[in-house]
């Protein structure tokens, strides 16, 4: 007999990791939609099946509680730095601020991205692992064209996630980055 109020598992517990793929953006302004088109082609990408794809749009600090219980993460969003549009930037988020010069879209209560991430480590709330892909934005006016060059970097940026960071399982297979 068990003691009442006390839960008591049967089987092993579960020693996987857990990989969440986070696309961030706003599908009605243009470029700002890169996030969410790489989180789309990932999930109906049959090597994705066993990942954890999610789409956020609205205020970034719902992030902390998209990520919750994550082991890693990773974010795709849309940023502004003056680069050149298609760009990618790739920053280890666990391990360093992101840029001030890399800005994401303008948050409309000016809480964006960057505000998450260090607000999530100051709390104890960020994953142990997080990776951000940065997609170099052209045209974040109001409208759901995305320019040529985010296009091509949106394509390219999906086969990346695969063949960089996750495998069949979820797990990250790159431990240096």
């Amino acid at each position: 007999m068990g003691t009442p109020g006390l839960s008591v598992s049967a089987g092993p517990p579960n020693l996987t990791p857990r990989t969440v793929v986070i696309g961030v953006g706003n599908a009605l302004r243009c470029d700002d939609a890169a996030g969410l088109h790489v989180a789309r082609r990932l999930r109906t990408d049959p090597r994705a099946a066993d990942i954890e794809v999610r789409e956020m749009e609205g205020e970034a600090l719902g992030l902390l509680d998209v990520w919750e219980g994550a082991d890693a993460v990773v974010i795709v969003d849309a940023v502004r730095s003056g680069a050149s549009p298609g760009m990618i930037h790739r920053i280890r988020a666990d391990v360093e601020s992101l840029p001030a010069t890399l800005r994401g879209s303008t948050s409309t209560h000016a809480f964006g991205l960057r505000e998450a991430i260090e607000l999530a480590r100051a709390l104890g709330r960020l994953p142990a692992r997080v990776v951000i892909y940065g997609v170099e934005g052209r045209d974040f006016l109001a409208g759901t064209d995305i320019s040529p060059e985010v296009e091509a970097a949106i394509d390219g940026l999906a086969e990346r996630l695969w063949r960089e960071v996750l495998c069949p399982t979820g797990r990250f297979i790159t431990e240096d980055r």
